[in-house]
């Protein structure tokens, strides 16, 4: 027969693991979700930006000019969108591509996708969203793993400075 101060001392401790178990699963569960309270689709809460009287191809060349002259590469990838490309930071390589890939020369990359969205006579939403690339140069073998929303300040701030140059 167990001692009385042991089953109390089991069950405590039961019951604390159960606890930090459901604390841990609602973080999860509410961290996974994306909510949007601007009314925005989804894809425009990453980074997003209202452009008034201008148009799409104005919005375009300033957007290419913000980005290219913040290290990125690329352009039209199709009608009103955008696709840049950036090498990510040493650490992130590392920690993506491993010890051994960063070694033999395996490189992160980063990626926004850029859209133009016509508001309906409001003007034009230019948003976008940013992604991991991994898996080298090769398409085939590449994995994209977007960035989570809280991640979007930099690229939120590239989109301001679009906004800015087409005031």
């Amino acid at each position: 027969m167990k001692h009385p101060a042991t089953t109390c001392l089991t069950g405590r401790l039961l019951s604390a693991i159960s606890m930090f178990t459901s604390a841990w699963g609602l973080a999860l569960a509410l961290s996974s979700t994306s909510c949007t309270t601007t009314g925005e689709p989804n894809s425009a809460s990453f980074a997003s930006v209202t452009i008034q009287n201008r148009s799409p191809e104005e919005i375009i060349q300033a957007t290419a000019q913000v980005f290219g002259a913040d290290g990125w590469r690329g352009g039209m990838s199709g009608p009103g969108q955008m696709i840049f490309e950036k090498e990510a930071s040493r650490g992130t390589t590392l920690a993506r591509e491993g010890v051994v890939g960063t070694f033999y020369g395996a490189q992160t990359m980063n990626r926004v996708r850029a859209e133009i969205i016509s508001l309906a006579g409001e003007g034009y939403r230019l948003q976008c969203k940013a992604y991991l690339i991994t898996g080298g140069s090769d398409p085939f073998f590449q994995e994209e793993k977007p960035l989570t929303n809280i991640r979007s300040a930099p690229y939120q701030s590239l989109l301001n400075k679009v906004a800015e140059k087409l005031k």
